[in-house]
């Protein structure tokens, strides 16, 4: 298999138009400057997908330019992304690049647009494993593909934005207490726990109040870090 980085250039240099799908929760971490920059480069039109809007208050969206509000999941703003696609593209037959980190919805946006369940989805992040052309109208044609990880972004980063599957971090523990640090009391909140200065200490808290425990009652930190962070990625905790 191709390294995913390969295919999305491949993806943006045949495209017409290239859909960025980012996260709403946290806009800034999901913009991928290098997809951005390749993009401009080869002086492709795109357009910024802000997903997931339904899970931030409207007022916590930072605007940001050239892009369309929506929640594929909830059919909020897709009759408005259309309608931006099709103007752009015109009378031509275009074909469509849709790029973007793991479990920003990419996928979901396709198969919205589409009217029913073309690209396959799924919660795990990375599921989509190589590039799908789908047809959504008689004159537009898109691409899905899979995510891609630019080196420079932190592990806490992908944790916030979905991108990667939460069992397969090394050190969970690690980033689901930067996450309770990066949150300010959130989750302490949800969990009714108190709040403080050690947040491993306050997993161990949360785990031990939801009876999440190993073997001799201790608490299993890491199998509690793990759900605090997919708990976080769908929105179940807000971030």
């Amino acid at each position: 298999m191709k390294n995913p980085e390969t295919i999305v250039n491949k993806v943006i240099k045949s495209s017409d138009i290239v859909l960025i799908i980012v996260d709403a929760r946290r806009l800034k971490e999901s913009i991928n400057k290098l997809i951005e920059s390749t993009v401009r480069k080869l002086g492709k039109k795109f357009l910024y997908v802000v997903n997931k809007c339904d899970l931030v208050d409207r007022s916590d969206i930072i605007r940001l330019p050239n892009s369309v509000r929506i929640s594929a999941q909830k059919r909020m703003g897709t009759l408005n992304l259309l309608r931006r696609l099709k103007n752009m593209a015109g009378s031509r037959q275009v074909v469509v690049g849709v790029v973007g980190f793991p479990n920003t919805g990419k996928s979901t946006v396709i198969n919205t647009l589409k009217g029913r369940k073309s690209a396959p989805t799924s919660p795990i992040a990375g599921f989509t494993k190589g590039m799908q052309k789908i047809r959504i109208s008689k004159n537009i044609m898109m691409i899905d593909t899979p995510g891609v990880l630019p080196f420079s972004k932190k592990k806490l980063s992908y944790a916030m934005i979905g991108a990667v599957d939460p069992s397969k971090l090394k050190d969970p523990e690690t980033v689901a207490a930067e996450l309770i640090e990066a949150m300010d009391g959130e989750i302490e909140k949800f969990f009714g726990v108190k709040r403080g200065e050690d947040k491993i200490e306050v997993l161990e808290e949360i785990a031990k109040k939801k009876n999440i425990l190993m073997k001799g009652g201790e608490p299993d930190t890491k199998r509690m870090a793990v759900e605090i962070i997919r708990m976080c990625q769908i929105g179940k905790i807000r971030i």
